[in-house]
């Protein structure tokens, strides 16, 4: 009996973990989707459309989308693009991850980009989003967003993004989302729909 007592009571401390766990990843996401749907709306005020996605396979593979480098901005250097929020890493066309993407629109010759934005990426209290470097395509590394909380099945968790999805919740904006572990198990996702 005592034995059963203390199993049960080992169940519901472990059951409470996760859920403090799960509420705590979640509240996380929920702010920083808050901050970059901020920081898409105010690229879209100044240069009167939403960052591109990824033309070819935006529907496929939403997760790899160029908002780190629209968003955090990147230098023309030569034929390559350097991103202001990681200065040592440079990106020389074509692009191999993002498929029909003939470069980035806030880019300019001189540093900083041509669009400034309320999106630090570079650390301080009120960073945006953490950067993450991943090679997708063996072509070498590429910039993305990382989401603050573990996707339930693959390693790095990564903000996924489509611009005017015909077949997306806001076809007439952009859908924004992650997804997560939720506390019992299985992915919930957090978007900018309702």
């Amino acid at each position: 009996m005592v034995i059963s007592i203390m199993g049960m009571i080992a169940a519901m401390t472990v059951a409470g973990i996760r859920s403090a766990s799960y509420k705590r990843d979640r509240s996380a996401v929920e702010v920083q989707l808050s901050k970059l749907v901020t920081a898409i709306e105010s690229y879209k005020s100044k240069t009167g459309t939403y960052p591109p996605d990824c033309p070819a396979n935006a529907a496929l593979n939403p997760d790899r989308n160029p908002l780190a480098y629209e968003l955090g901005g990147v230098r023309i250097a030569g034929g390559s693009f350097v991103a202001e929020a990681d200065p040592t890493h440079t990106v020389t066309p074509p692009f191999a991850v993002f498929p029909g993407l003939g470069g980035f629109v806030n880019a300019a010759p001189a540093s900083p980009a041509k669009l400034r934005y309320s999106l630090d990426l570079r650390g301080g209290s009120s960073k945006t989003a953490d950067l993450v470097m991943i090679d997708y395509t063996g072509t070498g590394p590429m910039m993305f967003l990382k989401v603050q909380a573990d996707h339930p099945t693959l390693g790095t968790n990564v903000w996924r993004y489509r611009a005017y999805p015909a077949t997306g919740h806001n076809p007439k904006s952009f859908d924004l989302w992650a997804e997560i572990k939720q506390s019992g198990g299985g992915t919930n996702i957090i978007g900018n729909w309702r």
